[in-house]
């Protein structure tokens, strides 16, 4: 199954689940480009669109991932919800926990999808604490490319799904800094652009290079 930051598996909770289990539990709307801050810690579920999923501080956002249909996340107070597209989702408060915790399908599967994105923050904690912004640039192309790049012949196309801003922000760094960046490595021949958040990897090994 494809998976990282900019594309989280899911699965399909009405067939764990059954079409009913969530008939009891309000459903929250959020449209495009609005934006909701938890005040307690929450469990989120996606249903329907797609959210960006940010830390915030000091007017500044850093971007942990993006979450789609059926995806989960954690959220408390410091986080900063944003939609990508009109959305609805399940923004369960801690007095819901026991019930839900009761179907130990749903359980497992959350337990799983949070624990994978612990990983991601943790992965993003060693970018932004031993890389500097051209491996953290090259890390996260190499490791997007590998899971969700598509094989052509002159190389690996990847679609970022995300604007240059919001790519130095998963990141954090400055666009500026991004794209001075990305212009070095198309200028080294490693990399190509095609078109609206399109890259074409021509040469992933010397991409793997610039990680280290």
């Amino acid at each position: 199954m494809k998976n990282c930051r900019i594309l989280i598996e899911s699965k399909n909770l009405e067939e764990i689940l059954g079409d009913d289990f969530f008939e009891n539990i309000p459903k929250r709307y959020l449209k495009k480009n609005s934006i909701c801050y938890p005040d307690t810690p929450r469990i989120l579920i996606l249903k329907e669109g797609k959210l960006k999923i940010s830390l915030i501080e000091n007017n500044k956002e850093l971007i942990l991932y993006y979450l789609h249909k059926n995806n989960f996340c954690f959220c408390n107070n410091d986080i900063m919800v944003t939609a990508r597209e009109d959305s609805e989702f399940y923004f369960l408060e801690s007095h819901n926990f026991t019930s839900i915790f009761k179907k130990s399908e749903f359980c497992n599967l959350l337990l799983n999808s949070i624990n994978k994105n612990i990983i991601y923050e943790r992965e993003l904690l060693k970018l932004l604490a031993f890389k500097n912004s051209r491996e953290r640039i090259a890390k996260f192309l190499y490791e997007t490319a590998l899971s969700i790049g598509e094989k052509v012949s002159q190389g690996i196309l990847l679609e970022l799904k995300c604007t240059m801003e919001e790519s130095a922000s998963f990141l954090g760094i400055s666009r500026q800094s991004f794209s001075a960046i990305i212009n070095e490595m198309i200028d080294k021949g490693v990399l190509e652009k095609k078109g609206y958040k399109r890259i074409l990897i021509k040469n992933i090994e010397k991409l793997k290079n610039f990680c280290e």
